[in-house]
């Protein structure tokens, strides 16, 4: 098996997370890591192996070895970076979310497009084994709840800046909606929302959403987002799934847990651990190996993205959404 050389781009902590992951994936290797942070770079080279570690992120664009780029840097760097690695000939793993703004997320589809390469951003709980068993289960589910309260970000926290993070909703509510997207098997077509600035009164962006969806399908569903306070029954990620014949699904305690119901009888299941990140990254790996797009595409980046910024329209202007 021939090894599939990769770049991290941007070592924090979730790049280290995405390290730890390939680690244990055969036939593939980050070769080089760069950050703006030398010693980070650095860090991670001494950590997990590797041919070079960085500062100037042009080298990894040029090293005719490297296959594929992660990138795993602040949100607003996303565009200027994606575009870069399209346009080396780069296949592009990039953390979410895809973009902050519709404008750059085109930029990025169109440079991906040009160059032929594939991106996969990196919804990590599409693959959570739960989420799809629930999918199964319920492949038609008339109404969704899709929820993810954190406790109150920092003020100096980088993701809560309006330019690098966006602040909360538009910094993650794109992987909750992502989620709601995927189990309604459907686009959204409406959405409507309330909200704002409630946790960091006067910051530009908002950070608390309660927004209601209409799919293409029919189906609807209703979204909550925010850093209000924790949530410690349920944990930070919550969906439910209602479909015909009294069937439901509950998914819980960072979706590891589950409770079904077939309408008759009521069952729990339960992951050990958590599991999205490693099947992420295995089926980016095998999309590289295999020549083909993977399960999750740039599309499925702009989509999520489109909604949370049609939430945002809706808080602001008070008006429903039409996308």
């Amino acid at each position: 098996m021939n090894t599939i050389h990769l770049a991290l781009i941007g070592c924090g902590s979730l790049g280290k997370v995405h390290a730890a992951c390939i680690a244990k994936i055969p036939g593939a290797r980050f070769s080089a890591f760069a950050d703006v942070n030398g010693e980070a770079a650095q860090e991670c080279l001494k950590t997990y192996g590797g041919d070079y570690a960085t500062a100037d992120v042009s080298r990894v664009f040029s090293d005719p070895k490297i296959a594929a780029v992660y990138i795993c840097t602040r949100h607003d760097s996303h565009a200027a970076l994606a575009i870069a690695a399209a346009g080396a000939g780069k296949h592009i793993l990039i953390e979410k979310p895809l973009a902050l703004d519709l404008k750059d997320c085109a930029a990025i589809a169109a440079a991906v497009k040009q160059a032929g390469v594939i991106l996969m951003p990196a919804f990590k709980m599409r693959y959570y084994p739960l989420l799809q068993k629930a999918r199964e289960f319920i492949p038609e589910p008339q109404v969704l709840v899709g929820q993810m309260m954190d406790s109150r970000w920092a003020d100096d926290s980088w993701a809560q800046d309006p330019v690098q993070g966006g602040a909360n909703v538009h910094s993650q509510g794109c992987h909750t909606t992502d989620v709601l997207r995927y189990l309604a098997g459907s686009e959204p077509v409406r959405i409507w929302a309330a909200g704002g600035a409630l946790t960091h009164p006067g910051h530009p962006c908002i950070d608390q959403c309660v927004a209601s969806i209409q799919f293409a399908n029919g189906h609807v569903a209703s979204w909550v987002q925010g850093d209000a306070a924790a949530a410690p029954y349920t944990s930070k990620f919550f969906f439910e799934l209602f479909g015909q014949g009294g069937r439901s699904v509950q998914l819980y305690d960072r979706l590891k847990k589950a409770s079904f119901c077939d309408g008759a009888r009521t069952w729990m299941e339960e992951r050990p651990e958590e599991e999205g990140f490693a099947l992420e990254n295995r089926e980016f790996i095998h999309a590289l190996r295999e020549n083909r797009q993977p399960s999750i595409q740039v599309h499925d980046g702009i989509q999520a993205t489109r909604m949370v910024l049609a939430a945002d329209r809706a808080i602001r202007t008070g008006e429903v959404q039409t996308l």
